[in-house]
């Protein structure tokens, strides 16, 4: 399993931003969609920085993942939303 993270490459992120943006179809609100696209900014980074190690990687991830889940509970959250 160490062997597999120490070789993540951008494949990877874009393989999980598939499945995320898949999941997100079948009704999640929304939050799946940014995870993806967060995926996706993930993956391009390892592109543009091949050596980036693991675990920054998921740091990353998980930092924008929550950062973008708080922006979209506060958007879907301002006054005047009709709501269906």
């Amino acid at each position: 399993m160490i062997t597999y993270l120490q070789n993540l490459s951008f494949w990877d992120w874009l393989a999980l931003a598939t499945v995320l943006l898949i999941l997100e179809v079948f009704g999640a609100g929304g939050y799946l969609l940014w995870m993806g696209l967060v995926a996706i900014s993930v993956g391009a980074l390892t592109y543009l920085l091949p050596d980036l190690p693991w675990a920054w990687q998921f740091l990353l991830f998980g930092a924008l993942a929550v950062l973008s889940a708080l922006i979209w509970r506060r958007y879907q959250q301002r006054p005047g939303k009709v709501r269906s």
